[in-house]
């Protein structure tokens, strides 16, 4: 295993002040904690080898809020994938181990269609991405390709922001 791209993404939507624990915890457990237990997983394997990539798919949710949207423990978690990035690429880079992340802004899929196809979330991305459109399928993939290559061989810790 030279390669791993650690891709969960999940959210309950709800504001700090009516998330519940279980739905807090739900979130973490599959954007965070997930995350934590298959690079640890997978690491061991690298370090054997002396050589991995790992890439993380975050979230611009992560490095920003976003009145849009009440994802309070998407955007927590989120940051703690770009935060957990920096610690694993710091510790593994001794074994010729890279970690980075990368970040996609507003990309259609199954998890968003029902958000971002509103009128009102329509306008808001149109306002704030300079491309003012989604991200189609495919255009977050060259990025994870040049992470997984050898010319990415002298990249670890970055957060690359896929975002328009």
């Amino acid at each position: 295993i030279d390669i791993l791209v650690n891709n969960a993404g999940a959210s309950k939507n709800a504001g700090v002040l009516e998330m519940t624990d279980d739905e807090w915890n739900f979130t973490l457990g599959a954007d965070l904690t997930s995350v934590f237990k298959v690079t640890r997983a997978f690491a061991k394997h690298m370090v054997e080898k002396k050589y991995g990539r790992i890439i993380n798919i975050a979230s611009i949710y992560g490095q920003v809020g976003n009145t849009a949207m009440d994802t309070i423990a998407y955007h927590s978690s989120k940051g703690g994938v770009i935060n957990f990035t920096r610690a694993v690429a710091a510790e593994l880079a001794k074994y010729n181990i890279t970690c980075n992340a990368i970040s996609p802004g507003y990309f259609e899929t199954e998890l968003t269609s029902d958000t971002l196809n509103t009128e009102s979330f329509t306008n808001f991305m149109q306002t704030t991405v300079p491309l003012g459109r989604y991200g189609k399928p495919g255009e977050l993939n060259p990025a994870a390709i040049f992470l997984a290559s050898d010319e990415a061989s002298y990249i670890t810790g970055q957060n690359i922001k896929v975002d328009g």
